[in-house]
């Protein structure tokens, strides 16, 4: 009796260990989750994990500006792409007011708007060359997805492209990455065929590229370039 009662005490203790280091660990990430909702902490976190050279790769290999090109960006948060494209008649949305504030004083030369993007805010604007909605789709359901394929199409120029870069489920992916992407701020991450299932809904040219090497954290992305 004595030793079948140790053996469930181990195992009680065992899962009591377990649950209790779950739950920090839950606890630690809903802290990180609202840090990084302060613009200047998203920031700093952005340059540590190697968003810089993530920026770089993504604007040469992927949007491919020309210079002088109209671009929308869909959620631009601080505006952080801007320092990386040539000059260009750029116009950001985002729903945060700090984001966009920081964003107004970091780039005087572009134009932000603190607003939910539609159709009908952007009936005043020309067409656009590029549309960009750079770690924006995995936070939405899939009828808010839609919409956001949808009103970029409608606002791009024939022939003009939308990137958009998520993280995404691989059959491929390191153990680290997917533990990672279970924490992510988003809570829609989808796997390659979801991803091109909305968005082939309402573009009819849609290259997936699917890339586990652009931050120096283990993660995984999808890109997609949408041509109308």
């Amino acid at each position: 009796m004595t030793v079948q009662y140790c053996v469930r005490y181990q195992q009680t203790a065992q899962v009591s260990l377990r649950d209790g280091f779950a739950n920090r660990m839950a606890q630690m990430f809903r802290t990180v989750r609202s840090i990084l909702a302060v613009p200047t902490a998203y920031q700093l976190w952005w340059k540590l994990v190697g968003g810089p050279a993530w920026a770089r790769i993504l604007v040469s290999e992927y949007i491919q500006p020309m210079e002088g090109a109209c671009i929308l960006e869909i959620g631009c948060g601080p505006g952080t792409i801007l320092r990386y494209l040539p000059r260009a008649e750029y116009l950001g949305f985002d729903l945060s007011s700090k984001y966009v504030e920081m964003a107004k004083k970091r780039f005087p030369h572009a134009e932000f708007v603190c607003e939910r993007v539609s159709q009908f805010s952007l009936a005043k604007h020309h067409s656009f060359d590029l549309a960009l909605a750079l770690g924006i789709v995995h936070h939405l359901g899939d009828a808010e997805a839609k919409q956001l394929f949808q009103i970029a199409h409608d606002a791009l120029k024939p022939g003009g492209k939308l990137v958009t870069v998520d993280g995404v489920w691989t059959c491929d992916q390191s153990p680290a990455a997917r533990w990672l992407l279970a924490r992510d701020r988003g809570q829609f991450v989808r796997s390659e065929e979801e991803y091109l299932g909305i968005a082939s809904q309402v573009f009819a040219s849609v290259k997936p590229s699917l890339r586990h090497d652009l931050l120096r954290i283990p993660y995984s992305h999808m890109i997609m370039e949408c041509v109308r």
